[in-house]
């Protein structure tokens, strides 16, 4: 068997499958458009079926959204919490924001996020999650959608600005 007889099915195979999925993709970014094509352009004629003669498939497709959060910019000085849809049974989405101001548009302002709990045990509280971030400009809102998965419990997020202060946000009951 010659090197170049082995390799043609494996190239006609890849390819194949490289055009069934060009195929669903345009079919799931059409259905996504909201744009209707029909079943006989995608699949080509058999023998005996013409492609007008095709059976037409209708596919639904279906997902769960999330709340659209429409919350306008908090004030300075205060940090909000909104709840979101969470994907698993125990699972607590929020929206952190708060306004962070540059005293020095030209350069750039450094800002953390830190989700804490509270412990029973050493009565205080810990830090659960953290996130990093920065811009450049006057002012902008600090956003943040942390989740809380199989943890209940009393929580608050903490906004630290470099060389500034700590804002911390009322503390909100996580629950299943």
């Amino acid at each position: 068997m010659s090197p170049r007889s082995s390799v043609a099915p494996v190239v006609a195979s890849g390819t194949a499958s490289v055009m069934k999925l060009l195929v669903a993709t345009l079919a799931f970014t059409g259905a996504y458009l909201g744009v209707e094509v029909s079943h006989s352009a995608s699949v080509p004629a058999r023998a005996g079926v013409s492609a007008r003669s095709a059976p037409v498939r209708t596919v639904s497709l279906s997902s769960k959204s999330a709340p659209l959060v429409t919350a306008e910019a908090p004030a300075a000085g205060t940090i909000t919490v909104d709840t979101l849809a969470g994907l698993r049974p125990c699972e607590k989405s929020y929206l952190i924001q708060g306004m962070v101001d540059n005293p020095h548009p030209e350069s750039v302002v450094s800002y953390g996020w830190r989700l804490q709990r509270w412990s029973a045990a050493t009565r205080n509280w810990r830090t659960y999650l953290t996130r990093n971030a920065g811009f450049a400009g006057p002012s902008q809102t600090a956003r943040w959608r942390p989740s809380v998965i199989d943890n209940p419990g009393w929580y608050r997020a903490e906004l630290s600005v470099s060389g500034g202060a700590r804002l911390r946000s009322e503390k909100f009951l996580v629950s299943c």
